[in-house]
């Protein structure tokens, strides 16, 4: 199968020339094409990429005037590309071009769609600060998806055409959160994602290399963003009608709770609370009454509540898909 190798590159002029001949070198027994895309660099990146293709190499070099970011670049060169098969690797070659052929045999020897190259139980070179920061990260992308990957932030990653084809419009991250976005409408759709060890080499400068502090909460809050889109509330939706059944829901649970408090124990409340409740309780009524219709009432409120959010909810389990990251099913 036709192989296409997409590098998002930014500023990457001074070693890409060369590092665009060892990808080809690794590669030359695929039937292979190399799309460089040039994210906005303020340097002869693209330049390096045209000089390639000019050399006789399987490169194409496609240019975005301004920076959209990594996840922007991608696809911009996943739509620019022809191959069944679709790898991602960093210009850089902080994991090895070989390894893209570990990810197409894993990928032919496992059966599945995505192949997710991690740098767990192998070498990564990188310094202290920067592992702890990606460990921290990847624990909570863990607790917040259950994503079926150790590793989202990896770069190098394999797909079968299909795949982005199918989750490319899905897509609205485009910085450094957009991995977890895609692979998180990977297993929505129910494609099988296997993950396959990679080494790197830790070629930055800092402990943190191209991170910064800006980079970080910016990708921490894409990901928040990630959760809310591909979660129960965003697939349901609640309409205002909904809203008013939970609210009222809540305030029958409250209601139903002060009876039975009221009823089986004594209940002191003290001011400003008991000023309050004197309206909210009915205590201005016989006390065995008050508690009664306080009882009844939370009751009547709880029920009537679960019937309309039970009837709303089997209303959203007919609609299986919203158009973003909720509800979606493979067809």
């Amino acid at each position: 199968m036709r192989l296409s190798v997409i590098l998002p590159a930014r500023n990457e002029a001074h070693h890409l020339r060369e590092n665009l001949q060892r990808v080809c070198e690794a590669l030359s027994g695929q039937d292979l094409e190399v799309v460089v895309v040039d994210d906005g660099s303020d340097d002869a990146t693209a330049a390096c990429g045209e000089s390639a293709a000019e050399a006789g190499l399987p490169v194409r070099t496609v240019r975005q005037p301004v920076n959209l970011g990594k996840g922007a670049a991608l696809f911009r060169g996943f739509a620019e590309s022809s191959g069944e098969l679709v790898a991602f690797l960093d210009a850089d070659l902080e994991i090895a071009p070989e390894n893209v052929l570990r990810l197409v045999e894993r990928l032919g020897a496992s059966g599945a769609d995505v192949v997710v190259g991690t740098r767990r139980g192998e070498p990564t070179g990188f310094p202290l600060p920067r592992r702890l920061l990606s460990g921290a990260f990847r624990r909570g992308v863990a607790f917040l998806f259950g994503l079926p990957v150790g590793d989202t932030q990896t770069g190098i990653k394999l797909f079968r055409r299909e795949v982005l084809e199918r989750v490319a419009p899905r897509m609205t991250t485009s910085r450094f959160a957009f991995d977890v976005e895609l692979l998180v409408a990977a297993t929505r759709f129910g494609y099988a994602i296997a993950e396959c060890p990679v080494a790197t080499s830790y070629g930055r400068d800092g402990g943190l290399g191209r991170l910064s502090p800006r980079h970080l909460l910016e990708t921490g809050a894409d990901a928040l963003r990630i959760y809310y889109r591909a979660s129960f509330w965003s697939w349901l939706n609640p309409g205002l009608f909904a809203r008013f059944w939970m609210v009222v829901f809540v305030a029958g649970v409250f209601l139903f709770g002060i009876g039975v408090a009221k009823l089986l124990t004594p209940v002191v409340l003290h001011p400003p609370v008991r000023q309050v409740f004197r309206v909210l309780a009915l205590q201005f009524l016989p006390p065995l009454l008050r508690d009664w219709l306080v009882f009844a009432g939370g009751a009547l409120m709880v029920a009537l509540s679960l019937v309309q959010l039970n009837k709303i909810l089997l209303a959203a389990f007919a609609r299986r898909d919203r158009g973003g990251l909720a509800g979606l099913l493979k067809r």
